[in-house]
């Protein structure tokens, strides 16, 4: 049975679980509803997409596989790397002989003789992230950002001359959408039936960050992703496919609104006397949640000491420096899964709050990012409305009907796709989730409470929540505890 078995992983980039409704996402609540519907799912910290990318095709947290932030310092790159530039990651790919530090699903299947397969319209870097060695292992990765943007242009140029045309971007990006699910059922699927096949959605994410996300063009992008959703059900009905295909909808993070411009991060560090840069005490890496590579530990503990004031900032975690301790008031790396050599010496989420701007969707954000307009969404940082997640399982391997109510997340993917593939799977931070499974009788698990909290000998508290399921740990909330309002 396992070698008839495929999986089809569709991921809607950025959408939050509470806009999973009847109205804007039929197709995928009835998806939820008559399959394994994991209803406490969470992404991995920080919550931006190509971090969770890694996590979902290596099972492991940033700390293990080595994509600690969609932008990080790697000596091997040449300082800053942006993994949403195709050149660059592949330039840092060649260089590090991979990127990632932890076995991927695209090479475990050719391990095994079968194959993964990537469509997808998010950035270029992202898609190339999914399977970054497919070309030499002859598997398909097409970007529709073009084919001089794709990890395999050949195969990708075979593609489009048998599919069609990519079509122009767009805000909403329908058309594109579109295309990769089409591409997928009438192209792909009969011709190179590749064992795993990811399909990935650009949106809602994109309108969110330029529209907002309770803006029209959100909810049209939503309303169009959910009915590739249905057409994908649809074929796999139509085409006999019922017994052999699996399909797991999911999300990678979720969006909050930002609150005010950019905040010009360099510049505060410098108008307080310290020297950012290469040569400096420190280098930063901008952003909702940003990240200082330090001198050393004389440098780092000013640096928190001043962050620890300042009202804009949330939780900061820290390396142990020079085999000393973290400075006071802070958390080790490892609290938020992120203890990795490429990680900065102090990671700090800008502050959050559950403010509804729009007198609907819960949470706000400051922010460092000065394309995103005023109001629009954004993500990165530890507020449950970034970290909680659309998980959910249908096909003749999974339960009908089923709500896990445990805690699950983007780690535990590859972990249960192997198992359900009879293959083994190399050590991960995720599970097994034996408890989607149909025919499943044992006892749920279930998950204990860990809070791990700091604080310095002036006012600065932070505390950070995680649920451990066995030996998986799954963040779920990180904060400045009694600190001054954001606003």
């Amino acid at each position: 049975m396992h070698n008839e078995i495929r999986f089809v992983i569709v991921a809607f980039d950025g959408l939050r679980p509470d806009m999973v409704d009847q109205a804007l996402t039929p197709n995928l609540v009835a998806f939820c509803q008559r399959g394994s519907h994991c209803t406490d799912s969470r992404g991995v910290f920080p919550t931006e997409t190509r971090v969770n990318q890694a996590s979902l095709i290596t099972g492991c947290h940033p700390g293990r596989h080595g994509m600690v932030a969609n932008k990080f310092r790697e000596v091997a790159a040449g300082g800053a790397l942006n993994t949403a530039d195709f050149a660059a990651l592949s330039r840092a790919d060649e260089a590090l002989g991979g990127i990632l530090t932890a076995p991927s699903l695209g090479q475990i299947l050719h391990d095994a003789g079968q194959a993964l397969a990537v469509i997808g319209c998010g950035t270029p870097g992202g898609n190339r992230i999914l399977h970054n060695h497919a070309e030499a292992l002859g598997a398909l990765n097409i970007s529709l950002h073009g084919l001089d943007k794709s990890t395999t242009p050949e195969l990708g140029a075979a593609l489009v001359a048998a599919h069609g045309p990519i079509p122009k971007a767009a805000l909403p990006n329908l058309e594109r959408i579109d295309w990769v699910v089409d591409a997928y059922m009438q192209q792909v699927a009969p011709q190179r039936d590749p064992r795993v096949t990811i399909l990935w959605f650009s949106d809602p994410d994109t309108p969110f960050h330029y529209r907002g996300i309770e803006s029209p063009e959100a909810a049209a992008a939503i309303r169009h992703a959910d009915a590739a959703l249905g057409r994908l059900l649809q074929w796999r009905q139509d085409s006999g496919r019922e017994d052999s295909l699996q399909i797991i909808a999911l999300s990678d993070h979720g969006h909050v609104a930002t609150h005010g411009p950019a905040l010009e991060l360099e510049a505060k560090f410098t108008e307080a006397g310290f020297e950012i840069g290469d040569a400096g005490e420190a280098s930063l890496i901008p952003g909702t949640c940003a990240a200082l590579y330090v001198r050393n530990a004389d440098a780092q503990a000013r640096l928190i000491s001043w962050l620890q004031a300042q009202s804009w900032c949330g939780p900061i975690f820290a390396r142990a420096m020079d085999g000393g301790d973290p400075p006071p008031g802070t958390l080790p790396l490892a609290a938020a899964n992120l203890e990795h050599a490429r990680t900065g010496d102090i990671v700090f989420v800008l502050a959050r709050d559950e403010g509804a701007p729009n007198g609907g969707l819960l949470g706000r954000c400051l922010h460092d990012n000065p394309d995103i307009p005023i109001g629009c969404g954004m993500h990165g940082g530890l507020s449950p409305y970034e970290v909680s997640t659309m998980l959910a399982f249908s096909g003749s391997l999974f339960a009908k009907q089923a709500q896990i109510t445990a805690p699950t997340g983007i780690i535990d993917v590859l972990p249960t796709v192997l198992h359900a593939l009879g293959l083994e799977s190399p050590p991960t931070d995720g599970r097994i989730l034996h408890e989607i499974l149909a025919g499943f009788e044992g006892v749920p698990p279930e998950a204990e409470r860990q809070r791990t909290s700091a604080e310095n000998s002036a006012d600065y508290r932070q505390s950070v929540q995680a649920d451990l399921v066995g030996a998986s740990r799954y963040l779920a909330h990180g904060q400045r505890d009694g600190g001054p309002d954001i606003i």
